[in-house]
């Protein structure tokens, strides 16, 4: 039974008002185009908006131009993906840059006002109303904002307060939390105009449950080829297996540069992308383990770790072969083991938009054709062709190396699910899917995906590359978890790259986060994978103004970082970071071929001692407070360049996480009682002072 007492409700949803994006090819390029044989064949934009989906930019008068209707609030765009391309299908290292990545603020219009009206919403059915997490029956509903007095929720003879958790846009969220084993329950509460109000009994047979474990862990993301080489006799095996030996849009061209090995040291070349090696591999994982250990992790993500034609390893040649460059099964084996035995979980990356060109399905089209068995795992529009010709098939953002999968095709999709499985037999905890948007029978496919995957290991952890705010992905039948970059770089980042109040306040911030919180179920919240910078972003230190690759960042940069990952580690959730942050390192994004300088190999002997002790310490502390591990979240206060909010049940241990973005100190009004900072030690009674762009996490005194 779903009870609704309102036509409009102010939850997430805003009118909407129309943005235009641009393009216009830069001067000279036609002239570059008409000496190389290229040509600007496609311009689409992609961003947070649509899922990172391509929506085709319209020319016109040499200008392309494309305009969306957007709700108020702030969206990413993507720009990683360049769309000019040569007859080989690969990006043109001459031709135009394309937009960077926003964040890009949108004003909407101003929202009716609360009407006084209860506009009361609850569904059982829906787990963002009711789920199970850290051994609670989250109960939640919706209602105007000021329009309940008091809730209470009754269940099994007794009376359960509830409480004010989140408030946004016209609505606020009121929760509390159950013994797991109720399972019929009404809500009782009274009106601001002090009318009493029952609704029920309701039935919680079957809520979404969520992974504990997550929420108490601290994630690692590893990438292999970039992490620290620990065998130097693999390192030829990188050039042996690369995409240049299938690719004959590359091969047959002789004035192309070939995939060469670097020195660690080295700088970035040519090929840096994607086809220069520094010779990263498990062995290094393994020699570095103990440093993952000293900062607390829990959960190792690496990317991806099968056979490939290219650094990057997103163009798999074979799902079932680790990849020779970092190792075999028999080294894959020693490293779950020792993780495992230092108990940290690992989850692979799991790639089923696309293949590479070494792909033995793919290659078995390219010597038979229409007579392939495999003709139909791709989408071909004509044949014969030349491999990484983009043109003769359907590929992942038009690039010719990654030649698109047919996942309706049943054969397919049978295939996908037995690797997945396997893996997950082999040993590990869970994977993260890539672009996984692109599949064509999404639903279908992830359900029976999270069938397999659940099978194998019912605490497993499933995250979707996802990058903005989609509650669709997480109703209990798909993924855990999004890659939330939504709430860390929408958010956190934009909070504490400072830069005025007027850009992004303590207020906006706390409405942006309890938008999402109040979107997703509380299980899920408590599992959510939470990033501020990964291998497709810029590292988070250069996004605070720590300068590019190699530069010495400010110490005003560095007190940045240390508020974002205060904030990221006090977020329900697992705060998760890219290899390399934890050492203050910097990286942008470069221009192609030269790209991707965030992925640069990790000078281990530059690490910054101060950083790296600042998230051991971080991760010491988050470790010994339970209110931070648990879903609980509750809204505060935001003013200014202040955001607070309060983790922990009510009535239990509780931290009050309080952020000052500005560059003076500011004064935080606390509830009553004595707070002591868990970081310094410092005692609070009635209000604490926040350090300029610092935090504190306060934890109320037990009497």
């Amino acid at each position: 039974m779903r009870l609704r007492m309102l036509l409009w409700i102010a939850m997430g949803l805003a009118l909407a008002v129309p943005v235009a994006f641009t393009y216009a090819p830069p001067q000279g390029h036609p002239a570059i185009a008409a000496k190389r044989g290229l040509e600007v064949r496609s311009v689409s934009l992609r961003g947070n908006f649509h899922n990172q989906e391509e929506a085709p930019v319209k020319p016109g008068s040499g200008v392309g131009k494309i305009v969306l209707e957007l709700a108020g609030g702030t969206y990413t765009y993507k720009g990683g993906w360049p769309n000019d391309r040569g007859t080989s299908g690969e990006p043109d290292p001459q031709a135009s840059n394309p937009p960077p990545t926003g964040p890009i603020p949108v004003v909407g219009p101003t929202r009716p006002q609360p009407s006084g009206d209860l506009n009361f919403e609850h569904d059982p059915k829906l787990p963002k109303f009711v789920s199970l997490a850290a051994d609670g029956l989250s109960v939640r509903f919706q209602a105007e904002e000021g329009s309940v007095k008091w809730a209470i929720v009754q269940a099994e003879g007794r009376n359960y307060p509830m409480h004010r958790q989140l408030w946004q846009d016209g609505s606020e969220i009121w929760r509390v939390a159950l013994p797991p084993s109720i399972k019929n329950y009404r809500i009782r509460f009274e009106t601001a105009q002090n009318k009493p109000a029952v609704f029920g009994p309701f039935d919680a047979n079957h809520p979404l449950v969520g992974l504990d474990w997550v929420g108490k862990s601290i994630g690692y993301q590893v990438f292999p080829e970039r992490f620290w080489n620990g065998d130097k006799t693999n390192d030829m095996r990188a050039l042996e297996t690369d995409e240049y030996r299938f690719n004959e849009t590359w091969n047959q061209n002789p004035q192309a540069t070939k995939p060469y090995l670097s020195n660690w040291s080295d700088p970035p070349g040519e090929l840096h992308c994607c086809h220069q090696y520094f010779g990263g591999d498990l062995a290094g994982f393994l020699e570095k383990l103990p440093h993952l250990e000293a900062l607390g992790v829990g959960l190792v993500y690496f990317n991806p770790l099968f056979d490939s034609g290219s650094a990057h390893g997103y163009d798999t040649h074979d799902y079932y072969k680790i990849s020779p460059k970092f190792g075999d099964e028999a080294l894959l084996r020693q490293v779950l083991d020792a993780a495992h035995a230092q108990g940290m979980r690992v989850i692979f990356d799991f790639v089923p938009n696309h293949t590479g060109l070494g792909f033995f399905a793919f290659q078995d089209v390219v010597k038979n054709g229409r007579a392939s068995q495999y003709w139909n795992w791709y989408t071909i529009r004509r044949w014969p062709f030349r491999p990484g010709d983009a043109s003769a098939y359907d590929t992942f953002s038009g690039v010719g190396s990654l030649p698109k999968l047919n996942t309706a095709n049943p054969e397919v999709k049978k295939y996908l699910l037995e690797v997945a499985e396997h893996w997950m037999r082999f040993g590990f905890d869970g994977l993260r899917v890539d672009y996984p948007q692109g599949i064509v029978n999404r639903e279908d496919f992830y359900r029976d995906l999270r069938r397999v995957v659940k099978g194998v290991k019912p605490d497993a952890y499933i995250v979707a590359e996802i990058w903005a705010r989609d509650p669709s992905w997480l109703q209990g039948d798909q993924a855990d978890s999004l890659m939330n970059y939504a709430i860390g770089r929408d958010i956190v980042l934009r909070f504490a790259r400072g830069g005025g109040v007027a850009l992004y306040s303590g207020r906006r911030a706390l409405t942006d986060l309890a938008r999402i919180y109040a979107d997703y179920p509380e299980a899920v919240v408590g599992q959510g994978w939470n990033l501020i910078g990964s291998h497709d972003t810029s590292r988070v230190l250069t996004d605070l103004g720590g300068g590019a690759l190699g530069d010495t960042p400010s110490p005003e940069s560095l007190a940045r970082l240390r508020l974002a990952m205060g904030l990221l580690y006090a977020l329900p959730g697992m705060p998760i970071f890219f290899q390399g942050d934890e050492c203050g390192f910097t990286g942008e994004a470069g221009q192609y071929p030269v790209n991707e300088l965030y992925r640069y190999p990790l000078q281990w002997d530059r690490c910054h001692p101060d950083v790296l002790e600042f998230y051991q310490r971080l991760g010491k502390v988050r470790a010994g407070l339970a209110a931070l591990q648990g879903p609980a979240f509750r809204s505060y206060a935001g003013e200014g360049a202040v955001l607070a909010f309060l983790r922990g049940e009510p009535g239990q241990e509780v931290v009050l996480a309080a952020f000052n973005k500005g560059s003076e100190p500011a004064n935080l009004a606390l509830p009553g009682g004595t707070w002591r900072d868990a970081l310094s030690g410092q005692t609070f009674q009635s209000q604490a002072e926040l350090p300029a762009i610092g935090f504190r996490y306060l934890v109320r005194a037990v009497p």
